[in-house]
């Protein structure tokens, strides 16, 4: 009788595990159901470069607080875009590998993200 809970506790774990698990990629992939599914805009080119494709230094020169139109005029369109639910996501890259996230909710820059490809 022992080992039959022992097993029940043990397979209850797994499964708990494997549930947690499967629901976390789904997180991760933005496909949750009861929320509705990320859209994502790509640009194919800005004046003669790809969308997106911008120096480190004028990405130095964002900062919170900019309005779109204002990163915009520094920064041009971005490479991506997504929305979700009253926040916006621009995305730009740099040649030299990095990755640029800046977050809008409304008009304006509320965090940008740094990351290195």
């Amino acid at each position: 009788m022992k080992r039959i809970g022992i097993m029940f506790l043990v397979g209850g774990g797994l499964w708990i595990l494997a549930v947690g698990t499967a629901h976390a990629e789904s997180w991760r992939h933005g496909h949750h159901p009861s929320y509705p599914r990320v859209q994502e805009r790509f640009e194919t080119s800005v004046k003669g470069r790809a969308a997106g494709a911008v120096s480190f230094e004028t990405l130095r020169m964002l900062s919170t607080g900019m309005t779109k139109a204002e990163v915009l005029s520094k920064a041009g369109a971005p490479r991506h875009s997504f929305k979700d639910r009253g926040t916006q996501r621009w995305i730009y890259a740099s040649s030299d590998h990095w990755i640029v996230e800046i977050v809008f909710s409304g008009n304006n820059v509320i965090t940008i993200n740094w990351s290195r490809a």
